[in-house]
């Protein structure tokens, strides 16, 4: 009668087991937290996320490896996800799994100029966990809005007018020699490699040459960006009093050319934000000496 009873005991064990087996319920996805830019170029763009995984087993879960695919509304890739270390996730529990990110750019960016700032996505893939010494695999697609707001004006606020990446000196030379003052212009290109969405609002700044400030200028009109435009050409004027006395004070003028220094704060509005940011550039003005000095 006591083997019965310790035989079915250990039927009930292992009907028990197994049907907790076979009801085996897949993890699932919370929230992300805790994003972190490593990286951002004009083609990748890598985050480290801590994702919010809940386990509704009855039994702990240990996640070794997960894969997921970002996509987009249409179910268009836009990025993958690797998960950086095996977790174990108590039964009933949730704990945060840490990924790397790497999006694609453009069509990142792309989907946040047609959103409130945030990062609509489809979260899919597949994982293995181990659950009482069995492998389990398990498939998850889940709907995710991630704000990216602070994010981007991470990104905006890194403009740097001595990054070759983001502004490009083309020419400078005068415009046009007054009486009382000269007109000098500075032409250039704007490059936007991300894709972003703003309007470069002005250059206000000052010109130097030999070392003392001389005048005055502008971004002659505003620019704007979004993700079709790759680079614009722009201009600042900039006006120039005593210029006879200058070139004639330069001894680089005779050379054909004067160097000069410029310096000023960039004012960009973009993603509910508007910002100005120190910035410095130099360059050399090509002048003619005799058709000045004749005028």
């Amino acid at each position: 009668m006591k083997k019965l009873l310790i035989l079915a005991c250990l039927a009930l064990m292992m009907l028990g087991t197994a049907s907790c087996k076979f009801l085996f319920k897949k993890p699932v996805v919370e929230k992300i937290h805790d994003v972190k830019i490593l990286a951002i170029n004009p083609d990748k763009t890598e985050l480290e996320v801590a994702i919010s995984v809940k386990n509704p087993n009855c039994y702990k879960l240990v996640v070794n490896t997960m894969e997921i695919n970002l996509l987009n509304r249409e179910r268009e890739k836009i990025g993958t996800a690797r998960l950086l270390k095996k977790v174990e996730i108590p039964k009933k529990k949730s704990n945060a799994l840490n990924f790397q990110i790497s999006l694609d750019t453009r069509p990142a960016v792309r989907m946040l100029n047609h959103s409130e700032q945030k990062l609509f996505m489809y979260l899919g893939g597949e994982g293995v966990g181990r659950v009482m010494g069995v492998n389990k695999r398990f498939e998850f697609e889940e709907p995710y809005e991630l704000d990216f707001k602070s994010k981007l004006q991470d990104v905006m606020a890194g403009f740097d007018a001595k990054g070759q990446d983001i502004f490009v000196l083309k020419r400078s030379y005068v415009e046009k020699v007054g009486l009382a003052e000269t007109s000098l212009k500075v032409d250039f290109i704007i490059m936007n490699p991300y894709g972003l969405k703003f309007t470069l609002q002005g250059f206000p700044a000052a010109i130097r040459i030999g070392g003392k400030e001389v005048g005055k200028g502008n971004l002659l009109e505003p620019l704007a960006f979004d993700e079709t435009v790759y680079s614009r050409e722009g201009s600042m004027v900039f006006k120039v009093s005593n210029w006879k006395s200058i070139v004639g004070a330069v001894k680089g003028a005779l050379q054909g050319e004067i160097s000069y220094e410029v310096g000023g704060d960039v004012d960009i509005s973009g993603y509910g934000m508007r910002f100005t940011r120190p910035f410095d550039y130099d360059g050399t003005i090509s002048v003619n000496l005799s058709e000045i000095l004749l005028n």
